[in-house]
C-alpha cells in the first residue's frame, strides 16, 4: 500500500473513531532546563525508516492519545502513562511520536520518558501495579460502548523490567485491539502502543519492542 493510501486510510478511520488514532505532525517533546542532550539521546532511539518493520510508514506524528477516558482508576494511569502524561515526579525529558500502519486504522505509538535515581522504577513499580488492577478498560461516559477486555500479551524475552497487555473489544461500538507494552531500561521508560480495527499483528508489536529495548539500551 503506498503511502498516500495509507494516509487517507489513516484519517477516514481517525474521524469513525473520534481521535482515537491521532497520527497528525511530526512528532512531540518535552524537556525540563539543563536537559537538552537527554532528550536528544531519546529522539535518538526513535526509529528511522529503515528500522521500522515492513508495512509501517516512515511519516512520523504526534504522540499517541487514549481514545477514551477510563471508568477505573488503574486502568486511567496505564492509558495516561502510555499517553505521555505520568504521576510525579515527571519525567526530566520525554518523547513521542506515532507511526501509521498498512492495516485498517493501524497505529504504532511510542513513548520515551527520563528519570533521575530511582524514580524510573519506581514509576514502573506503579504501572505494573495499575496493570494488575485493570482487567477490563470500560469508558466513563454511558453509552460510549468501549470496553476492552486486559489479557497478558505474549512475546519473546524482550528485557526484564516489561509488561506486555493485549485490550480487545469494542470502542464506539467498533472492533478494536490494542496492545501495550512497557519496559524500564535504566532511567528510562518506555511505552509502546499498537492499535486496529480487530486483529493486531503481535510480531510487529514484538520487533517494534525489541527494537525499543535494544536501542534504549545502548
Amino acid at each position: 500500500m503506498t503511502r498516500g493510501i495509507r494516509t487517507a486510510v489513516a484519517a477516514g478511520v481517525c474521524a469513525v473513531l473520534a481521535g482515537a488514532l491521532a497520527a497528525c505532525g511530526a512528532g512531540t517533546g518535552h524537556t525540563v532546563k539543563n536537559a537538552g542532550s537527554e532528550l536528544e539521546r531519546l529522539r535518538g532511539v526513535l526509529p528511522k525508516a529503515q528500522e521500522l518493520p515492513d508495512g509501517f510508514s516512515a511519516w512520523r506524528g504526534d504522540g499517541w492519545k487514549p481514545p477514551f477516558r477510563p471508568a477505573d482508576r488503574d486502568c486511567r494511569l496505564v492509558l495516561d502513562m502510555a499517553g505521555g502524561g505520568s504521576p510525579e515526579p515527571a519525567p526530566g525529558a520525554r518523547v513521542d511520536a506515532t507511526y501509521p500502519g498498512d492495516e485498517l486504522g493501524e497505529l504504532a505509538g511510542i513513548g520515551l520518558a527520563s528519570y533521575t535515581g530511582d524514580d524510573a522504577e519506581r514509576q514502573f513499580a506503579e504501572l505494573t501495579q495499575a496493570l494488575e488492577g485493570c482487567p477490563v478498560a470500560r469508558s466513563r461516559m454511558p453509552g460510549r460502548r468501549t470496553s476492552l477486555r486486559v489479557s497478558s500479551l505474549k512475546l519473546d524475552a524482550v528485557g526484564d523490567d516489561v509488561q506486555a497487555k493485549r485490550l480487545r473489544g469494542r470502542l464506539n461500538g467498533y472492533p478494536y485491539e490494542m496492545h501495550m507494552v512497557f519496559a524500564r531500561i535504566g532511567g528510562t521508560l518506555i511505552s509502546l502502543v499498537h492499535t486496529g480495527i480487530a486483529d493486531v499483528d503481535v510480531r510487529r508489536t514484538q520487533q517494534l519492542a525489541q527494537f525499543l529495548v535494544d536501542r534504549a539500551a545502548v
